[in-house]
């Protein structure tokens, strides 16, 4: 890995101009340094994906589920075929698998508000790739991956730091991915139909 020194030393293959982003400020070639060693030359935006797939919504469903039958509608079931005082038992034991099916209810539910949100109040901006970061979340050992993505807002030019729920790296270094946006809410265009800028209200 190249240390601070060596970053700085880098030029632009297309223009020779020094370099110390990803995308060359001066005629717009992407340099190849990784984002890791990049300098974040704009100020980063907080980012909350609206993105449903199965890690957001299907996986922790399975758990609000399954532990939600435990917690709640097993003791149901008890009472209704032994009214006995150990229905009492059955609910402090469900106690805990209730209190985790409502979690990961709560986990399922806040992505599917956010989408629903993004999708019907949300407006449609660009955004220019940056780079990609690895992300804390490990998929099969592998780190899913983190987009850094420049985008337009009122007060100018800000990154946002996408997380993917993906190990893959879908879209090329200087291309445009279209989003939308609804407050500080963010979701790759579904369409993947690339629109002119348009600012925030």
């Amino acid at each position: 890995m190249r240390d601070n020194e060596q970053v700085r030393g880098l030029t632009c293959k297309n223009c020779g101009a020094p370099v110390t982003t990803e995308i060359c400020p001066f005629c717009g070639s992407a340099t190849g340094l990784v984002t890791a060693q990049a300098d974040m030359n704009y100020p980063v935006l907080e980012c909350k994906e609206a993105t449903i797939n199965f890690w957001t919504v299907a996986f922790p469903a399975i758990f609000a589920f399954s532990f939600g039958f435990f917690g709640f509608i097993f003791p149901i079931i008890w009472w209704l075929q032994d009214d006995s005082e150990e229905f009492m038992q059955v609910c402090l034991i469900s106690i805990p698998f209730a209190v985790i099916g409502v979690a990961a209810f709560i986990i399922m539910l806040i992505p599917l508000v956010r989408h629903v949100l993004v999708k019907y109040k949300g407006t449609h901006i660009t955004a220019t790739v940056y780079g990609y970061l690895d992300d804390n979340v490990l998929m099969n050992g592998v780190p899913a991956q983190i987009v850094k993505l420049l985008v337009n807002t009122p007060e100018g030019n800000k990154f946002i730091l996408y997380q993917l729920g993906d190990t893959k790296q879908p879209y090329g270094i200087n291309t445009q991915i279209g989003l939308m946006v609804y407050k500080y809410y963010f979701m790759i265009d579904p369409k993947d139909k690339l629109q002119k800028y348009i600012k925030w209200n």
